[in-house]
């Protein structure tokens, strides 16, 4: 039997995922982690590739498994503005791009420089998949209502384009003759609108709903105002946009499971709070609902906060006017990574090349 080997790599700040994956069957996977001062004394996040490259190798040696059977290295797709949804075939100007200040600056990134690093020295193709900025805004999505600043998309696309493929195979159509509004709700919540198989527009976490640990949009004159009280410097503030925002800055948790354990013996304020983040996300999805014009064929819940009955049957409550709701809890980013490769290799998609016009 013909065997396509596909390894996988996954870049978080002090981790990196790999797996391998034979004909889209895992067969192993390892989550490394990485002392954080170690990190921190490479000054870059591109400075750390020679060193996390060469803790994937000595894993792979460990493994006794033989590279030569590799097919294709695929990573996360990391930040760079302006990539569409897909995949992209890494090369070296992809690679400088997500190495470039002008680009946020993200552990991510190191994906294609890592599965670029790794590949051509065995001379095959690498390739990253769905990047958190591979979207297609409308045009008139991307005006923000202020002249010099343009919308951009960043969001959950790995998970939430590979929910919405997986629903439009469950119920035998084609992703692409669908209209979903697809909540991925984690750590972030983001709502995306998928159109003729792309997303063109979405709320995230600084436009769209609160979520565990990030504050979605708020008032910008009130958010202005505490800019500049002289309480924090512009990391810190940073900081409370994505990391102590949400649920973290009313209850100090950003487990939904804690938060419900604190309903369930009588917190007041919790449930409040609760009831707040699914009232925000249920108003995202509806706002959302109108780059489709109400055409919505189905919205999908999904991510780790989607297990939560609580919280999925609140937001049903309020946007279940909207349309039918799918409950499909969890993700898998590394095998998502893995199919998406695999398209490419089989031909099913054309990758995109950087810097040029897209294929196909």
């Amino acid at each position: 039997m013909y065997k396509t080997d596909i390894l996988v790599i996954n870049p978080g700040s002090t981790t990196t995922k790999i797996g391998l994956f034979r004909n889209l069957e895992l067969v192993f996977e390892e989550t490394l982690t990485h002392d954080p001062d170690k990190l921190l004394a490479y000054g870059t996040i591109g400075a750390q590739l020679p060193y996390r490259a060469e803790v994937i190798r000595k894993i792979l040696d460990e493994k006794n498994y033989d590279t030569t059977l590799l097919k294709a290295v695929v990573g996360r797709g990391g930040m760079v503005i302006g990539l569409s949804g897909g995949g992209y075939r890494v090369n070296p100007a992809l690679c400088e791009a997500m190495k470039s200040p002008e680009n946020p600056q993200h552990a991510s990134s190191l994906g294609a420089l890592l599965a670029y690093e790794i590949a051509e020295a065995l001379g095959i193709p690498s390739f990253i998949y769905d990047s958190t900025m591979g979207c297609e805004l409308s045009e008139v999505a991307k005006v923000s209502g202020l002249s010099g600043i343009e919308r951009y998309g960043c969001y959950h696309v790995l998970n939430a384009r590979a929910q919405a493929m997986n629903y439009a195979a469950r119920i035998g159509k084609s992703y692409k003759e669908l209209n979903l509004l697809v909540c991925h709700m984690g750590g972030g919540i983001s709502v995306t609108v998928h159109k003729n198989g792309q997303i063109i527009d979405g709320a995230s976490y600084d436009d769209g709903p609160m979520s565990p640990e990030r504050t979605g949009g708020i008032a910008l004159l009130l958010w202005t105002k505490l800019c500049y009280s002289g309480r924090y410097t512009k990391e810190e503030a940073d900081k409370l946009i994505c990391g102590k925002g949400g649920l973290y800055s009313y209850l100090g948790v950003t487990d939904c499971r804690e938060v419900e354990k604190l309903i369930a013996n009588g917190d007041k304020k919790a449930a409040l709070v609760y009831e707040a983040m699914a009232y925000q996300v249920a108003k995202s999805i509806a706002e959302m609902s109108v780059a489709l014009k109400g055409e919505v064929d189905g919205i999908i819940l999904t991510g780790g906060a989607a297990h939560s009955k609580m919280l999925t049957d609140m937001v049903r409550d309020y946007a279940g006017h909207i349309g039918e709701f799918i409950l499909m809890p969890g993700e898998d980013e590394l095998g998502a990574l893995a199919k998406g490769a695999e398209r490419i290799l089989s031909g099913e998609e054309t990758a995109h090349i950087y810097g040029e016009e897209r294929k196909g």
